[in-house]
């Protein structure tokens, strides 16, 4: 685009992420449903992608993440591995505001959980999120 001095002029959209927050509390202002907004908002859609298994979705029956099966595996090197590898296609495959910048899945043998630590960057933000999970088995 060019200004009418006829120098080129750079523009750059800020896009805004919003979610609704899960506690459903009212906004005391606005009496509507609380939102998350920025690194907030894509942080929550990050753990509800993750905590959705395939099949959940109806009419998506690949969306979701397979990290239940995962969890009642042996924890050992192997699980870690497809654990970090099954999280990264995820985040790459419907999470399209984010590049993961690193991923590191620490298990815990004695507590039977994994430590997952996402740092990631945001389409439009130049600074890293991090994101801190912990998995563990669920009977």
């Amino acid at each position: 685009m060019r200004n009418m001095a006829g120098i080129d002029v750079v523009t750059s959209r800020s896009r805004q992420y919003k979610d609704l927050s899960l506690t459903m509390g009212l906004n005391p202002v606005t009496n509507d449903v609380i939102a998350l907004t920025g690194a907030d908002a894509v942080r929550r859609s990050i753990r509800n992608l993750l905590s959705i298994m395939p099949g959940e979705v109806p009419f998506l029956p690949n969306f979701g993440c397979s990290l239940r099966a995962l969890l009642f595996e042996p924890i050992d090197a192997i699980t870690t591995a497809q654990i970090e590898q099954e999280i990264r296609a995820t985040i790459d495959a419907y999470e399209p505001r984010v590049t993961i910048h690193t991923l590191v899945v620490t298990p815990s043998v004695d507590e039977l959980k994994y430590q997952v630590d996402v740092t990631f960057l945001l389409v439009n933000l130049p600074e890293p999120i991090t994101l801190t999970l912990f998995l563990t088995r669920l009977r």
